[in-house]
């Protein structure tokens, strides 16, 4: 019996699923680590100061809202904050050179839209006193042919079905400026040039376009699309992506024609080599503005009537457009005559 029980006590002690008896091993005697952080977390040094201040009666920690940590905690944010303001760039003559030329720009720009605005409405009168005084002067003929003139000199705003065609950088152009420059032209890779754009108009005044525009500004005879630096600017006024280009016409007719031309090529092996985006889009009904930079440069008065003229051709077309409409004297060049590839060419 004696045997029985002494050999029973061993085994009840610890059991088969390792739970502690009298005089049996812990479970958790080999984390040693772990079971002195849970039960004394405190480090003995901390722990014999707060016996201390007990057996002293004193609380046994300082409270965190006393007078002096909020102090010491305001003063270590100030000191913080004076030394990320006296780490910031201090502005160098340059960089306030260049914000001070920045805004003078802008300043101008906003000027120029605005006159550029009053003129258009000074013009729209004038012609309409112009038209009155014809009437009443009994040239009615000749109003209708200063409004054609008008309309092929891009002097008038004009509206009808057309279509739109969208360029854009690739997007990886905007996101890695280092990606190197493309090859004879200065421009990062992935960036619309002058040229591209040079290239896309041609190819829609080929395609059968009777007015273009980009981003606005209307494309006459005498316009001339450039580069300054990374910037393209028509006619001096910077254009900014993405660069739309507003074409009247025929949709149809004109999206077939330039997909396999010269220029739909060329924009297609831009969108594979480059990834540079583009989409065209059409509608019926679109609006291009008229050339604020048409200006009468030659006039001469009309010469009299002669006896034999017809009352319905008292001048050639070409006299009568050099002597009453306010262009300058390439107003019979054709659209498909623009100056976007030759002058425009950088």
């Amino acid at each position: 019996m004696d045997g029985g029980n002494g050999a029973g006590g061993p085994r009840g002690a610890e059991g088969p699923g390792g739970r502690e008896g009298s005089g049996g091993r812990r479970p958790d005697a080999s984390m040693t680590l772990l079971t002195t952080m849970m039960e004394r977390p405190l480090d003995p040094g901390y722990q014999e100061a707060a016996d201390r201040r007990a057996a002293e009666g004193l609380p046994r920690a300082t409270s965190t809202r006393s007078v002096v940590v909020v102090v010491l905690a305001v003063l270590v944010g100030f000191l913080f904050a004076v030394a990320a303001q006296s780490l910031r760039p201090k502005p160098t003559a340059a960089a306030a050179a260049k914000a001070t030329l920045v805004t003078r720009i802008e300043a101008l720009q906003a000027h120029s839209t605005e006159q550029e605005a009053k003129a258009a409405v000074l013009g729209r009168q004038v012609r309409d006193y112009e038209a009155l005084e014809l009437q009443q002067a009994g040239g009615g003929d000749l109003s209708g042919q200063i409004k054609q003139l008008e309309v092929d000199a891009a002097a008038v705003p004009l509206r009808g079905p057309g279509l739109t065609l969208t360029v854009d950088d690739a997007a990886s152009a905007v996101a890695d400026a280092d990606a190197g420059n493309r090859p004879s032209s200065g421009f990062e890779q992935g960036r619309v040039t002058s040229a591209d754009l040079q290239i896309v108009v041609n190819g829609l005044w080929g395609a059968g376009a009777e007015a273009i525009s980009i981003n606005g500004h209307r494309l006459s005879a005498t316009a001339a699309i450039r580069f300054a630096g990374q910037a393209i600017v028509v006619d001096f006024r910077p254009l900014s992506r993405p660069y739309v280009i507003t074409v009247l016409g025929d949709p149809q007719a004109m999206q077939q024609l330039f997909e396999p031309s010269f220029a739909g090529v060329y924009l297609s092996q831009l969108t594979q080599e480059f990834k540079i985006r583009s989409i065209f889009a059409s509608s019926d009904t679109l609006t291009v503005p008229g050339d604020a930079a048409a200006r009468l440069e030659v006039a001469r008065p009309l010469a009299p009537a002669s006896p034999s003229a017809t009352s319905t051709d008292p001048l050639p077309s070409g006299r009568a457009a050099s002597g009453t409409t306010g262009t300058t004297g390439t107003s019979t060049r054709s659209p498909s005559d623009s100056a976007t590839g030759g002058e425009g060419a950088p």
